[in-house]
């Protein structure tokens, strides 16, 4: 650590201890196993400018539990009380992100009382401190070890119907998990090792876990005892037993070897975000791999190779076809290589958990990317830290969800659509936007379903900045608003044709440019090669919010960005997603 941010922080500590007789209270935890270190303080002369200010500071070192310091770690002040159901982001003043030596430092902190969480992408290790309070003018200082994640399973009891969606929320943190009942019990994983109160919502129902202690370990499981001679009610509203049950283990494999016609890619591709989808695989005697277990994939080369953990996010569990859809990051690819899906390996606890929400991280150029796979958010954002959340519109609701490409998609007629709230100028709590003005990169992809395509319709839209509508004679048609400042500005219009577009039938539409010359156009696995139509157009542009709607038909799998894919990376993502004939498929090994 630099000797000025050790300056920092050991300052604070020592003006604690200077204060040992005053009224304060301190508990310090120095290295690696050590749980906490806090401490309030009366001196107005602590750390920075919180006297100065009249506010409090906020600061502390992370580290690893082999003792190295835990560097580039996301660390988040949450207030008491926060419900992250709403989707509310908290003030940036709230969230920071360590050095290479670990430190953090959050000012201006409002008086109250926290939890401090902390989550380090690469690793996937994580950390919560409940119960930190602040007051004006003192210095708080939080020290602690990140470790591997846990899991539960939660009972919720027999009068749950298997197939009900459920969302997994951990009171007063940012801490949520989408999930699915299976076998009437809930599985939620990436839990910080702590003692935490969960609350589960059901449609219509909400069920609290008081006091679940989560161990850094193999999968832990929670189970509620409910019988009428004991202090357990039907109520589900404690649990009362913990009763560890047996576990299964499997093994999958997913060649990556192209479909037979399929030729081979013409460049190396990274990072691609592919979908997994067990419907082989997880049959009847199998349903208890879609939620009752930790999963882990790697990457296997042709000669035996094994790639690190790569990320992993369980999406979507379809319950008539008994169909788990995962969604991995595949940190590079080649067709020679496979992937191996591994439910319930054994933890290793040198690398930790695989488990992170960066399939589609922003610092990858993804801005959004709706699944619509799951009833209770129809347009739920994975993009890792955009914060755009769907705002149901018109005749959008729980009855529109219907099967999609991949897991569910939304059902929409011309009255029903949704948007992105607060999506019409750049939000500077957000790390991207969905602002381009044709000046940079600038992608999407969708997979439309047309009742009818006889009529002009609109898929989405950005007023004055960017569009994908059908035209009859014309097929897709993608706008671009260029404005220019000493000419007349100009909308460009890549018109697609209308081969392969019939109605009732999935269409995936991708679409990159990096500059007016260089674009990538495709409808299914056809390139567009026309150049643009360009019009001429003058006026400001206005500024709305970014709108999905105006058609009648189905949608799913849309992903907007700003970046540029080449045919390589495009192609293998329609191979990846289309509904039928999919790549690769799951065997079970």
């Amino acid at each position: 650590m630099s000797v000025e941010k050790s300056r920092k922080v050991w300052s604070v500590l020592g003006r604690m201890w200077s204060h040992a007789l005053a009224p304060v209270f301190a508990v310090f935890a120095v290295g690696p196993g050590l749980a906490l270190l806090a401490a309030c303080s009366s001196d107005s002369h602590v750390a920075g400018n919180s006297a100065e200010t009249g506010s409090p500071e906020l600061a502390g070192i992370l580290v690893f539990d082999n003792g190295q310091p835990a560097a580039r770690t996301k660390v988040q002040c949450v207030p008491e009380g926060y419900d992250a159901t709403t989707g509310a982001a908290l003030p940036a003043a709230y969230s920071t992100e360590t050095d290479k030596d670990g430190y953090y430092r959050l000012d201006s902190v409002p008086n109250g009382t926290y939890a401090i969480e902390a989550y380090h992408e690469k690793s996937g290790r994580r950390l919560l401190v409940q119960g930190v309070k602040v007051t004006e003018d003192d210095s708080v200082a939080v020290n602690d070890t990140l470790r591997a994640p846990g899991s539960a399973v939660l009972y919720v009891g027999d009068s749950i119907a298997d197939g009900t969606s459920a969302v997994v929320t951990v009171l007063g943190t940012t801490i949520l998990r989408e999930a699915t009942v299976r076998e009437h019990k809930v599985f939620t994983d990436s839990l910080p090792v702590d003692t935490m109160n969960l609350r589960i919502y059901l449609e219509g129902d909400t069920v609290k876990y008081e006091n679940i202690s989560v161990k850094s370990a193999d999968t832990v499981f929670l189970v509620q005892k409910i019988q009428e001679d004991d202090d357990c009610n039907s109520k589900l509203d404690t649990v009362c037993v913990e009763t560890p049950l047996d576990t299964v283990s499997y093994t999958f494999m997913a060649p990556l070897a192209l479909p037979k016609g399929v030729d081979t890619l013409t460049s190396v591709v990274t990072d691609i975000p592919i979908a997994l989808r067990l419907a082989e695989s997880c049959d009847s005697d199998l349903q208890r791999c879609s939620a009752n277990g930790r999963w882990d994939v790697v990457r296997v080369s042709k000669d035996g190779t094994r790639s690190k953990k790569l990320p992993i996010k369980i999406s979507d569990y379809d319950t008539e076809q008994e169909t788990p859809i995962l969604w991995v990051k595949v940190d590079s690819l080649n067709v020679t290589d496979s992937l191996e899906i591994l439910y319930n390996a054994p933890l290793d606890t040198e690398n930790g958990s695989a488990y992170a929400n960066d399939i589609f991280a922003t610092n990858r150029s993804y801005s959004l990317v709706w699944h619509f796979g799951n009833p209770l958010s129809p347009m739920n954002d994975d993009s890792e830290y955009g914060y755009f959340d769907g705002r149901v519109l018109g005749s959008v609701g729980l009855d529109a969800m219907v099967g999609g490409v991949v897991g569910g998609g939304v059902k929409l007629d011309t009255a029903g659509g949704f948007y992105v709230k607060d999506s019409a100028e750049p939000d500077d709590t957000h790390k991207v936007n969905l602002n381009f003005d044709g000046s940079g990169y600038f992608c999407f992809s969708v997979w439309v379903k047309l009742d009818a395509i006889d009529e002009e319709q609109t898929i989405f839209e950005k007023s004055k900045e960017y569009a994908l509508r059908y035209v009859p004679e014309k097929g897709f048609v993608v706008d671009l608003w260029v404005p220019d400042s000493s000419s007349d500005s100009i909308k460009y219009a890549w018109v697609s044709g209308t081969s392969d577009i019939k109605a009732g039938e999935w269409v995936y539409v991708a679409f990159s440019r990096h500059t007016t010359s260089q674009s990538n156009f495709y409808v299914n696995d056809r390139k567009i090669e026309t150049e643009p139509e360009q019009i001429a157009w003058t006026g400001a542009r206005d500024l709305e919010d970014f709108k999905v709607g105006g058609f009648t038909g189905t949608i799913d799998e849309l992903m907007l960005g700003g970046c540029y894919r080449d045919d390589s990376w495009t192609r293998l993502a329609y191979l990846n997603q289309r509904p039928e004939n999919y790549w690769p498929v799951v065997m079970i090994k």
